[in-house]
């Protein structure tokens, strides 16, 4: 079983919610998507921003000042399966990534997986936190609507637990964030080889 799929179930079990969704992006195989090269299935160009959908969330690179068409994903870190990108060349300088519900609507952020040079995080909004280096994200974002991570040099996220809202779900006040936003999972930091 790959490590990465291992860390998904943990993820999973954690949120302890039958109704979370795990994005792992293995749909996402080849080096590069977009800037000329194929599009994935469920992805599409709207003006500079390439978005991805997976079950029933979408995962947007906002380019907006990329040259028109040329925003792309897949070549930030190299690696298959991830959701990875960089700032600037042909994304442009001031690029960042969304999490969202397909057609709007809250949803409930768990944890993801990240490999980032550095990364704010914002909710809504609302800075929570910043990233760097290579973990898990372990949160308890509730009754989100978008989730924002700023662009470093290289990025990549993979297995984003989130799970749909009902019309209640309620934003924890900010200063419980900290709390909630402190520790990596429990199998502590999953370094990547690389080579």
């Amino acid at each position: 079983m790959k490590f990465k799929s291992i860390l998904a179930a943990v993820a999973l079990m954690a949120a302890g919610s039958a109704g979370a969704t795990v994005l792992t992006f293995d749909g996402l195989t080849e080096m590069m998507y977009g800037d000329g090269f194929a599009l994935a299935d469920g992805m599409t160009y709207d003006g500079l921003n390439l978005t991805y959908v997976e079950s029933g969330f979408q995962v947007t690179l906002n380019a907006p000042n990329a040259d028109a068409g040329a925003a792309h994903i897949g070549d930030g870190t190299f690696d298959p399966s991830t959701y990875n990108w960089h700032d600037g060349m042909e994304n442009g300088a001031g690029s960042f990534v969304t999490v969202s519900r397909v057609g709007g609507g809250k949803f409930n952020l768990n944890s993801f997986d990240y490999f980032l040079d550095t990364s704010d995080v914002s909710a809504d909004g609302t800075v929570v936190g910043s990233i760097q280096d290579s973990g898990t994200w372990s949160t308890q974002l509730t009754g989100i609507t978008e989730l924002r991570l700023s662009s470093g040099a290289f990025n990549e996220i993979d297995n984003v637990n989130v799970e749909a809202a009902g019309p209640s779900g309620a934003v924890p006040l900010p200063g419980t964030l900290a709390l909630m936003l402190g520790g990596l999972a429990a199998g502590g930091v999953a370094r990547r080889r690389r080579g």
